[in-house]
């Protein structure tokens, strides 16, 4: 460590791009800096939050620089190493899918159609990403009979041969092999261009094209071109999926989204074109400790962005970073034409950055439990309100219900992904004397969190509190004093519906908030279902006072009776037969029983 030291304290104060290697010169993280010897200095410091950046340190003996004009510079160099290298340490983007692209050989003079899971820059037009390889293949066979292109690998063996295949003979394929098809090279083209523009989701500008062409030939009595071109656009016309326009704008746009789930993250992007979605990419980012949504989005932009050749003219992220001038630096050079990057606060750019988020929360969801169980986006959004680490899946609240001094009881109810889970239910009667709702909350949470720690009960995501501030610190020093593990635990004030946090100012959520809809269907259940055990409490207290005073009635036969007749008025309209049937007492005391209940109504 002393001679990389030694190295690092005589870099330069120029942007470039560094690597880390190890004692066999393989290279163990790539990065880029606008000061080389700012940036690099800092690895020689702990830091805690990244403990993979630690490990790399106890491991590199080497650090080689590239110095670079411009910080936008370093970022293209950086994507190029990262991808050539693919170091250990660097996070690593990866795909939640491998989807499938259209391929258009349009460096050939007749291209080709094809299917393809990677892009390479080769000079072909590659259109997607797609979600759906089956489906796609089976647009692209109907839209053979609009635009026959070949799709044949061996296309110079049916040339040298002369003789056509059977889509020729289908016609699914023009036919450029076959001399006897005579295929002009740029009507192919036109073909082809034509397939790119639909595939594209410009579906108007191609009709426009083609009604305009079925005119001229009609004009220059061309018929049986005309015809052709009026074959095409009804099967567009009659192919067309519609799709919801999105928005208005017509410069191509991707809408990047962001998700965390603890140390795991999610970049999901919708690619609009033409004013439709024509599809949606995922990358998932499996080491995010310490990443902030900014590095999250630089780190998609050097390792992904930048490896594209079809770069749109213009971003939509959720909120910019300080790094901003760069990024665009960087993608406008890769692109070849200015991009923009934007982080719409309102309007239809904030709702479609709301769904992008919602996909990549999905993604996450999907990696952890399973695609058996999705989060719903209440639960997404509760926590993207609350500012969490991860969505809480499973979610429990306390409630205290007490008239008084007697009788206090605590409920606990949960949920999951926003639905009831009564198997967790648990209802339980307060030990100190009332009222003190503090101590009632903090009895009520050590009382349950000690089953939790034990493994009897799972453990939760998110614990809520029926209260303010007072009821939620008491709940926290229970929570402190059994949990070995930490929790978040927020109160939800019942009149203002404020969310109370630790640490943090109060919260009011908009009162249409998904996330907030949540959080009160849960309050209102613990209240539900610790009112609904205080009045059984109640009722049972009720008959046995009422009991007290019959001869030969102790606490066993009072527990019988109460048991199996759970009210007063319910064992006062018994006869003795059914008293001595239900309750397994003998008859003389059942008439006993029955005859002290109907005085004290008639006294009554």
């Amino acid at each position: 460590m002393g001679s990389l030291s030694e190295k690092i304290a005589h870099l330069p104060l120029v942007p470039g791009v560094y690597l880390f290697k190890d004692a066999l010169g393989e290279v163990l993280y790539v990065g880029k800096a606008s000061s080389l010897a700012s940036r690099v200095r800092s690895y020689l410091k702990p830091d805690t939050e990244r403990p993979r950046m630690a490990e790399m340190m106890e491991r590199a003996v080497d650090v080689d620089t590239i110095l670079t004009d411009t910080e936008a510079e370093a970022l293209l160099l950086e994507s190029t190493l990262i991808r050539q290298h693919r170091p250990h340490f660097n996070v690593m983007l990866k795909d939640d899918k491998s989807f499938p692209f259209v391929k258009l050989s349009m460096a050939d003079e007749f291209p080709r159609l094809s299917v393809t899971r990677r892009v390479r820059d080769d000079g072909a037009r590659y259109l997607g990403p797609f979600t759906d390889v089956k489906n796609l293949r089976r647009t692209l066979r109907e839209l053979r009979r609009i635009f026959p292109l070949r799709t044949c690998r061996n296309f110079a063996t049916y040339q040298k041969q002369d003789r056509p295949c059977l889509y020729y003979h289908i016609k699914r394929c023009a036919g450029p092999c076959y001399s006897r098809a005579r295929v002009d090279p740029a009507r192919y083209r036109e073909m082809a261009e034509g397939l790119l523009l639909l595939l594209a989701g410009r579906n108007e500008e191609l009709l426009a094209q083609l009604r305009a062409e079925m005119e001229r030939a009609a004009q220059s009595r061309h018929y049986e071109t005309a015809a052709q071109r009026r074959d095409q656009i009804r099967l567009i016309e009659y192919a067309q999926v519609p799709q919801k326009m999105v928005t208005n704008d017509p410069r191509d746009t991707d809408i990047v989204g962001i998700a965390r789930d603890g140390a795991r993250a999610a970049i999901a992007v919708l690619f609009v074109r033409g004013g439709r979605v024509i599809g949606k990419d995922v990358r998932i980012v499996q080491q995010a400790e310490g990443m902030d949504e900014a590095a999250l989005l630089e780190t998609w932009v050097s390792q992904h962005a930048l490896a594209r050749t079809d770069l749109p003219r213009r971003l939509l992220v959720t909120a910019l970073p300080e790094s901003a001038p760069v990024l665009v630096a960087a993608l406008s050079a890769r692109a070849g034409h200015t991009v923009e990057m934007f982080a719409p606060l309102r309007g239809r750019g904030r709702r479609l950055l709301e769904v992008t988020e919602k996909n990549a929360a999905a993604a996450l969801a999907e990696q952890r439990i399973g695609r058996r169980k999705r989060f719903s986006p209440a639960i997404a959004a509760l926590q993207k309100e609350l500012g969490l680490a991860s969505p809480p899946h499973r979610m429990i609240c306390f409630d205290i219900s007490n008239f008084g001094p007697d009788q206090a009881v605590a409920a606990v109810v949960a949920s999951e992904d926003g639905q009831p889970r009564k198997g967790l239910y648990r209802r339980m009667r307060i030990h100190r004397p009332g009222p003190d709702d503090f101590a009632m909350i903090g009895e009520a949470v050590e009382r349950y969190w000690t089953r939790v720690e034990s493994g009897e009960l799972p453990r939760p995501d998110l614990v809520v509190i029926d209260g303010g501030q007072g009821q939620l610190a008491a709940a926290r020093a229970s929570l402190d004093k059994v949990s070995t593990r930490g929790v978040e635990a927020i109160g939800l004030a019942k009149r203002e519906e404020l969310i109370v946090r630790e640490g943090l100012p109060d919260l009011r959520l908009p009162r249409r908030s998904a996330g907030l809809r949540a959080l009160q269907r849960l309050r209102d259940e613990a209240h539900r279902f610790g009112l609904e055990y205080h009045r059984k409490l109640r009722a049972r207290a009720r008959i046995g006072s009422a009991l007290d005073a019959v001869p030969g009635v102790g606490p066993a036969r009072r527990a019988k009776l109460l048991k199996a007749f759970g009210s007063v008025a319910a064992l006062r309209e018994a006869n003795v037969e059914q008293v001595v049937e239900r309750a397994q007492v003998p008859a003389a005391l059942a008439q006993r029983v029955l005859e002290h209940l109907q005085s004290q109504e008639g006294a009554a």
